[in-house]
């Protein structure tokens, strides 16, 4: 116990204190007699002077019993820690959430490495065992399983508009209905999701009906979405960011974001930005400067530079296929024909199994790749994705023949991406 060590060590300090005032005292007694005490005797008053801070000290000594208190338990196991060296009512007071445990012993760093990692978790006991004064998210309700609350995913499904048809989310797939939809968003843990457009998921915004004031939009993986356009955009002090010009991978100069987001709806289809400030003539990744977390790509037909984010992290294709099997057993065939389960042709005339992994390959590769279509590309083009290595692959595709840009420096890097590809 903490308070029992405290506590030793205080006594300790007081017998080092008595023991060395005996020994002064005995120097004392060889010493000439003290005047108005006597012999071989010290002063009561000296030792109460000395004595008292110590005393109160001691007083003031409180035992502190501390725990562990633990964010969830699983098994009657806990290794996600929130607190140490608290009390169990401190833990379970301040924590209203179902999954919240504690444990009585406070252990040190090695101890609680070997019990996270290596031995399963810590034993710990949940703080509630009953649904009373269990606080849950939105969305989600309190049930007792197994012994012990648990908050479970119950959303609202009353839709606004009296609607109980499929809907489109904004993941690209299909769901039964709204309420399958808040479901998925909630076991998903994604705050994201939410209803694209009321309907099935399309591949084009002809069938698409959006809402009043909003408009589809294709975006660069040529699914639409439905957005609502500004009228016109706000005039806002040139030191703020979202008010500088900035060049869209269109080749054209917008003074703002916004006005490049505004160009887009009118046009339909998504305009990127290809990098800040105005665009310059005969631009290359050695002119222009990126963002952080940005990579320069270069255009195939264009030669024109364009910033990209590249930290995608695409699933493999066990992943895909098992989420696959899972959507079919929920929702059967509904989100069949979601774009994101089909492959995508890219513009050079490679298959690939999603848009994350085109953007993957186009970081790899140096050069902008963008969606040509949906679905796979034809069969004479012979070219497919492998999914092995995360290389692409591609059979009697000559891209040096498709793609004209001069430059020594530009060629080279054509040479490298050929390369790649064949």
């Amino acid at each position: 116990m903490k308070c029992e060590v405290q506590l030793m060590d205080s006594w300790r300090i007081v017998l080092s204190f008595v023991s060395v005032n005996q020994g002064s005292e005995r120097g004392r007694r060889k010493a000439p007699e003290m005047t108005g005490t006597r012999r071989g005797t010290a002063s009561p008053q000296y030792n109460i002077i000395l004595l008292t801070p110590i005393i109160v000290l001691l007083l003031q000594l409180h035992c502190v019993t501390g725990g562990i208190c633990w964010s969830s338990i699983s098994n009657g196991k806990c290794k996600e820690l929130m607190n140490q060296g608290v009390t169990r009512q401190e833990c379970c007071a301040s924590n209203a959430a179902a999954a919240t445990a504690y444990s009585d012993e406070d252990l040190d760093s090695g101890s609680l490495f070997f019990w996270r990692v290596l031995g399963g978790g810590v034993q710990c006991r949940p703080c509630r065992e009953s649904c009373a004064e269990v606080r849950c998210e939105e969305g989600k309700k309190c049930v007792v399983r197994r012994g012990r609350p648990r908050c479970v995913c119950s959303p609202e499904c009353k839709s606004p508009r009296g609607g109980s048809g499929p809907v489109c989310g904004t993941d690209g797939r299909s769901y039964r209905s709204l309420c399958r939809l808040k479901k998925h968003a909630c076991k998903k843990g994604s705050h994201e999701l939410t209803v694209a457009y009321n309907g099935y998921c399309q591949s084009s915004c002809e069938r698409v009906r959006c809402g009043q004031g909003r408009s589809c939009l294709l975006d660069q993986n040529l699914s639409p979405h439905c957005v609502r356009c500004a009228r016109k955009c706000p005039q806002a002090p040139h030191q703020v960011a979202s008010a500088r010009p900035v060049c869209g991978a269109d080749g054209n100069t917008y003074k703002s974001a916004c006005h490049l987001r505004l160009a887009a709806c009118r046009a339909g289809r998504a305009i990127p930005v290809a990098y800040k400030g105005h665009c310059k003539p005969n631009a290359d990744c050695t002119t222009i400067r990126c963002r952080e977390g940005q990579t320069c790509l270069t255009e195939m037909n264009s030669g024109r530079p364009r910033c990209v984010t590249c930290t995608y992290r695409c699933p493999r294709k066990r992943e895909r296929i098992r989420e696959r099997k899972r959507d079919r057993h929920r929702e059967k065939d509904w989100a069949r024909d979601s774009p994101n389960n089909s492959q995508l042709c890219a513009t050079n005339n490679i298959t690939y199994p999603s848009w994350c992994h085109i953007v993957k390959d186009a970081c790899v590769t140096g050069f902008v790749l963008e969606t040509r279509h949906a679905g796979p590309c034809d069969y004479h083009d012979a070219s497919f994705y492998g999914e092995e290595n995360n290389t692409s692959t591609s059979y009697g595709v000559d891209l040096a023949d498709e793609i004209k840009i001069s430059g020594r420096s530009t060629s080279r890097k054509l040479q490298m991406h050929h390369h790649l590809y064949t």
